[in-house]
């Protein structure tokens, strides 16, 4: 074999339809950028008038394709704006509670927003406000509202001690986060609450009979500033250190 023979390149594969046709699977917007080829391109054969065979106009064949991209981009922003819309709307909800519990007259008033108002504004089944109680002290829902939970619940319910809140769906919710509502409960958002210096650590949970009510993480934010309002009034109600 000769010098030339040896560096000479190997000969390009000869096209041939399905070579063609893949590559152009793998390019799909061929045509986007080389519009000018779709003039000269024959469009798929379809039924003709008086039921024969026949070439169509490609142009129909590209605005009915221009048709269906539209119908989906139209689809898409439908979504997203009822996705806005939900969030502002939860926002005026959230701030709307946040109001109320800024303007109990009492601690006992306070912990009552929390567990009916804040519940019924926000168009949610059940909120628990949940402390850790001490050594030797019961379980349970007290005579203010509060539920009591066995020391180190918290941090099982989250999923350890670094976790900041937990959403659950297809929950089975607990009788020790919302008593009697839990049963109505099909989905929650557990938030830790982290009221001061030497307090018990707590859990504000909300619960919904709505499987995807706390899907969306963006309406999550809401929620934790919800959180944030409860922790900073309880403070300044119990006179704790930040």
């Amino acid at each position: 074999m000769s010098k030339a023979e040896i560096s000479r390149p190997p000969a390009p594969a000869a096209l041939s339809a399905d070579r063609v046709a893949d590559w152009l699977r793998r390019h799909p917007d061929f045509l986007t950028d080389r519009p000018e080829l779709a003039a000269i391109l024959t469009p798929p054969p379809v039924a003709g008038a008086g039921g024969t065979d026949g070439p169509v106009d490609f142009g129909r064949f590209l605005v009915k394709r221009l048709q269906r991209d539209l119908a989906i981009a139209r689809r898409g922003e439908r979504t997203a704006v009822d996705g806005a819309r939900r969030l502002v709307r939860q926002q005026a909800q959230v701030h709307d509670a946040c109001l109320a519990l800024i303007d109990a007259r009492s601690f006992e008033h306070f912990v009552e927003a929390i567990t009916h108002d804040v519940a019924r504004t926000l168009r949610i089944d059940a909120v628990g406000l949940c402390i850790e109680a001490g050594d030797g002290q019961p379980n349970g829902r007290t005579r203010s509202g509060v539920n009591l939970l066995p020391c180190g619940a918290v941090n099982a319910l989250l999923g350890g001690p670094e976790a900041a809140e937990r959403c659950r769906d297809a929950v089975r919710a607990e009788r020790l986060l919302y008593g009697a509502a839990a049963s109505l409960v099909r989905s929650d958002l557990l938030i830790r609450l982290c009221i001061g210096r030497g307090a018990p650590t707590g859990l504000l949970a909300l619960g919904s009979r709505d499987p995807d009510a706390f899907a969306e993480r963006g309406g999550r934010q809401q929620f934790r500033f919800l959180a944030r309002v409860i922790e900073s009034t309880a403070r300044a109600w119990l006179n704790l250190p930040g």
